[in-house]
């Protein structure tokens, strides 16, 4: 049974959205969530720190652009389009930002079907020809599950833009865009407590 918490918790779309991390994923949210130090805390009606890690560890992204970068990702994953908006206002969110498999905001919006999302995305000069490290585009994964609305406005787009319009983004540039908080997590044990990492 997966926790209740899901839905709420700050870390799962970064969890959800991040294919290496299933591992946290299954062995947390979907297995022994009673386990989870986050669930705990909750549970207890305490405050849950953004950078508590489900076996008790504290994560500490080593910049603002990473934590820009998991933010936007969440809020694409929650639907918050609000939110969206004002990092975008305010220059926190970046559409270069990728996960470690090439994912794109654009895409991240594609795979949850949410078209107001990918508009405004767009509108902020998301680059719909870019393509994660298995070729897939914003459009093909819009396709592949079958979020119709999203694959009009993706084919709208693409139909009157030519992919010199956008600043290619060189793998260099993509590596440091990406965020290293994925990398932090990967190193980390999962099955490891905080309390055996004292020990």
């Amino acid at each position: 049974m997966a926790c209740s918490h899901s839905t709420s918790c700050e870390l799962y779309p970064l969890l959800a959205m991040e294919p290496a991390l299933k591992l946290w994923k299954q062995h947390y949210c979907e297995g022994g969530y009673e386990k989870c130090a986050r669930y705990r805390l909750a549970l207890n009606g305490k405050a849950v720190p953004l950078t508590l890690l489900p076996n008790g560890k504290q994560l500490a992204p080593r910049s603002k652009k990473e934590i820009n970068a998991a933010a936007l990702f969440n809020a694409i994953q929650k639907g918050r389009l609000p939110l969206i908006r004002s990092m975008f206002k305010t220059g926190v969110a970046q559409t270069e930002a990728t996960t470690s498999d090439g994912t794109t905001p654009l895409m991240a919006a594609a795979s949850v079907g949410n078209a107001e999302i990918i508009n405004l995305l767009l509108q902020h000069n998301a680059n719909p020809f870019r393509k994660n490290r298995v070729g897939e585009t914003a459009l093909s994964i819009a396709t592949r599950f079958e979020h119709h609305e999203c694959v009009a406005v993706l084919k709208r787009k693409l139909a009157t833009s030519e992919p010199a319009d956008y600043t290619e983004v060189k793998v260099d540039d993509e590596e440091e865009a990406r965020s290293s908080i994925v990398g932090f997590l990967k190193k980390l044990n999962p099955f490891k407590s905080h309390a055996d990492a004292e020990s």
